[in-house]
């Protein structure tokens, strides 16, 4: 027993949050201008620099945004390079199965990003009157009430309340007990294009209905328009940055219909056959794991890379016997897939569920359509090989900074097994302080470049959305807290 799905998932184009991994310019496959350090072959960008420094926590002793704490991050970046050129240096095998595939995941996860940017994104358009208009709806913030509802008699009975004017709370009060939902509905939010259409593109009065509207899930939603408020830009910095953030979102949202179509192209006639017997057997098996406690999933997190989020292994994901590994779990384009190859392809692309929260109940379905999605993101990593995507500085820097992470993690455990992370910048800095010494020939520090840069001190842990790894950098380097550069040559 089988049955077939279409390999084209909107739904993962229309609510993802995609991270716009280049810049404007139209050969990405060049060194960019902004390269900070040089390390032997290792390159700094400050780009790299603030993400290292703003995207993940920093430890207390370079926290803040004195000059002194940008010095010690530099010094933690550049150290995490020199650990890694050192292990490799030592020609140890250090990149296992499980962190070679971890290291394979995040290169082509950039390479998907790095083709939405080009295919989407690049392509977009904004002209001078949509500017205008979203420029005065950027400050808007709307105060609505909502609600979603099924289809079928439901639906019959709400279409027909409103036609003999019977409020939006009566309405919910017969059907619902809680409290009307309520919220604040902004632009610049990655809201359903339904909505957006509804609040910012039409006009709208106080107490006005609007809906409902048919989701793709195939329930309803209806809403009511509450009141709202005007945030003015004041200042040309804030008129400047308003401005800069319309033109981005315009080009962001117009560059996913432009991906839409270019996917749509790309998995046209390709299809999906579950063999049910064996996919509801695996599913069950799964789901068991997948709803575990929370207590013995952290414990499962042992395998985590750098005590990070980021596993090197497919923990929920895991062979029932070998002869149940050998069975074939479903076919693409009449290729047939064991459960043994999709797992070990799983290595480095974790399923992405579209539903976070789900009950047992809906847990096969939502394992079919991640499943879905993730042979979907395995024809667009062959489309942006086949453009020479991998070669890009974007992507290829991107596998080095998380390669070096790795490395530079399993040379400071050379160092001292006993390391802990509270500690590591203490034991380390003398090593650190020779390899210094060691390569200074080697390193290069554009000066002027760093001079420039500004850091913050607010904590942040930035993550991304509907990816298989939505943690964005590697955790802080800590390996010195030293605050002198007095090593390495100018960078011009």
């Amino acid at each position: 027993m089988d049955f077939r799905f279409p390999l084209f998932s909107l739904s993962r184009l229309l609510f993802a949050i995609i991270v716009l991994i280049g810049c404007e310019k139209d050969n990405l496959s060049t060194t960019p201008k902004d390269i900070l350090a040089k390390v032997g072959d290792r390159f700094i960008t400050s780009k790299d620099f603030l993400q290292r420094a703003e995207y993940t926590i920093r430890p207390e002793y370079c926290k803040g945004n004195y000059y002194i704490h940008k010095k010690i991050i530099l010094n933690n970046l550049i150290a995490e390079k020199l650990l890694a050129l050192e292990i490799e240096s030592s020609n140890m095998n250090t990149i296992n199965e499980g962190a070679g595939a971890f290291i394979k995941g995040r290169k082509e996860q950039s390479m998907r990003q790095l083709l939405y940017y080009k295919e989407g994104y690049q392509k977009s358009k904004v002209d001078k009157s949509e500017i205008n208009h979203y420029y005065k709806m950027a400050g808007r913030t709307y105060d609505i009430s909502h609600f979603s509802f099924p289809g079928g008699a439901f639906l019959d009975s709400v279409q027909s309340a409103l036609k003999d004017s019977i409020s939006f709370e009566d309405i919910y009060r017969a059907s619902f007990d809680e409290k009307i939902p309520k919220r604040e509905v902004k632009w610049e939010e990655p809201n359903n294009a339904i909505i957006n259409q509804a609040l910012f593109n039409s006009p709208v009065k106080k107490n006005d209905i609007v809906g409902p509207f048919k989701l793709e899930d195939g329930s309803f939603f209806m809403m009511k328009v509450n009141g709202w408020t005007d945030r003015m830009a004041m200042t040309d910095k804030a008129i400047s940055e308003r401005n800069t953030k319309v033109i981005n979102t315009l080009r962001e949202r117009k560059g996913l219909k432009e991906y839409e179509s270019f996917v749509s192209e790309v998995m046209k006639g390709k299809e999906i056959k579950f063999n049910q017997d064996v996919f509801l057997s695996y599913a069950n098996a799964i789901s068991e794991r997948f709803f575990r406690s929370r207590r013995e999933k952290e414990s499962a997190i042992s395998s985590a890379l750098f005590n990070s989020e980021e596993l090197l292994t497919v923990e929920d994901i895991q062979p029932l016997s070998d002869e149940f590994s050998n069975l074939i779990l479903f076919e693409v384009n009449n290729i047939e897939w064991t459960i043994q190859q999709f797992e070990k392809d799983l290595l480095s692309h974790p399923l992405v569920f579209r539903k976070k929260k789900m009950n047992k109940n809906e847990f096969s379905n939502q394992f079919r359509l991640a499943i879905v999605d993730f042979i979907q993101d395995k024809f667009l990593t062959e489309k942006a090989y086949a453009m020479s995507l991998d070669k890009s500085f974007e992507v290829v820097q991107s596998e080095k900074i998380w390669k070096d992470s790795f490395l530079a993690y399993q040379s400071s455990r050379l160092y001292d097994q006993n390391v802990t992370n509270k500690d590591r910048h203490i034991k380390m800095k003398p090593i650190i302080d020779k390899l210094q010494a060691k390569y200074s020939k080697d390193i290069y520090i554009n000066t002027d470049l760093f001079e420039k840069i500004k850091v913050s001190n607010v904590d942040m842990f930035v993550t991304q959305s509907n990816v298989p790894y939505p943690v964005m950098v590697p955790n802080f380097p800590s390996y010195t807290d030293d605050s002198y550069l007095d090593y390495g040559a100018k960078l011009d």
